[in-house]
């Protein structure tokens, strides 16, 4: 008999998952309906390589699984932004390891873990929408009405960055906006940076925005804030202006797209020019003043 792990021991799961990221696609929504049939399988997993409780980007994770009967592995990974991805292991076994990988983006994943008394060759879930979703949950009852036992199994986890490539933590911003430390608005100049006369968001962007957007779907749901674009100053001023203003708005999109945030949460102005945090007389300072700022108003304005 298998020992249960600190992590999940549950028989037959019905489960129903926490918010992901505001549910942008209503993934989290359309999965609610997957359960299990195979109590008897004593189904346990755990997940090693974890830093505390954070899945630290680069970082190996192995499941360990363990069962009472041999059977099959169906993992999926449901990302903050509400993509979904699945991966099988073939060989049947009533033990076993997984690798998984630690992939952008950051904030909360759900690892979803189906034992299963035969392969599931018929799901699907490589998508991005509440339509894979529901096909996947409706294709998971129709191979359980067909005679398949499935044992359910979910872990989360906090997928972070490695120290020093994010400037701040979500933890960080929210009790520095909470306890009011600011003397007026709570202002965050950043490294969300772009490459020269270009409003496209780089990957480092995207990284450091996926932590503002952690903390406006979660304790800061209820905050609005306003995103300020900037540049260098190369160019004119008129032609700057519209560039930090397109920045600003290209961050907004994405928080919008990627976390499901209301755009009259994210106000958008465009300083141009006007406000560098560093010199502009070398390529490194003119590439941190090419940033979208974050600023959080008072509780009372």
């Amino acid at each position: 008999m298998p020992k249960p792990r600190w992590l999940l021991w549950l028989g037959v799961l019905s489960w129903s998952m926490v918010c992901l990221a505001g549910d942008p696609t209503g993934v989290d929504e359309a999965l609610r309906s997957v359960s299990g049939n195979w109590p008897e399988a004593q189904f346990s997993v755990d997940v090693l390589g974890l830093s505390g409780k954070d899945a630290v980007l680069g970082q190996p994770l192995q499941v360990e699984y363990e069962a009472a009967h041999a059977g099959f592995l169906t993992y999926i990974r449901v990302t903050s932004h509400g993509d979904m991805a699945l991966a099988q292991q073939s060989a049947a076994a009533v033990r076993g390891m997984l690798p998984i990988r630690v992939e952008e983006p950051l904030g909360q994943d759900v690892a979803i873990f189906l034992f299963s008394d035969r392969q599931l060759d018929k799901l699907s879930a490589n998508g991005s929408d509440q339509a894979h979703a529901q096909t996947l949950a409706q294709s998971l009852s129709e191979l359980q009405r067909a005679g398949a036992r499935v044992a359910v199994r979910r872990y989360e986890l906090q997928v972070t960055a490695p120290a020093g490539q994010t400037q701040y933590t979500t933890r960080s911003i929210v009790r520095t906006v909470e306890a009011n430390r600011c003397s007026g608005p709570c202002r965050f100049p950043t490294r969300i940076e772009f490459d020269f006369n270009s409003d496209q968001l780089t990957q480092a962007s995207r990284r450091d925005l996926d932590v503002f957007g952690q903390a406006l779907v979660s304790r800061l749901r209820n905050r609005k804030v306003t995103l300020e674009g900037h540049t260098d100053s190369v160019g004119s001023d008129d032609y700057n202006l519209d560039l930090s203003v397109r920045r600003a708005h290209a961050a907004r999109q994405y928080l919008m797209e990627s976390f499901g945030l209301a755009e009259e949460q994210l106000t958008v102005v465009g300083l141009g020019k006007a406000n560098p945090i560093a010199p502009n007389d070398t390529a490194a300072d003119r590439g941190r003043n090419r940033r979208v700022d974050f600023i959080f108003p008072r509780p009372d304005r």
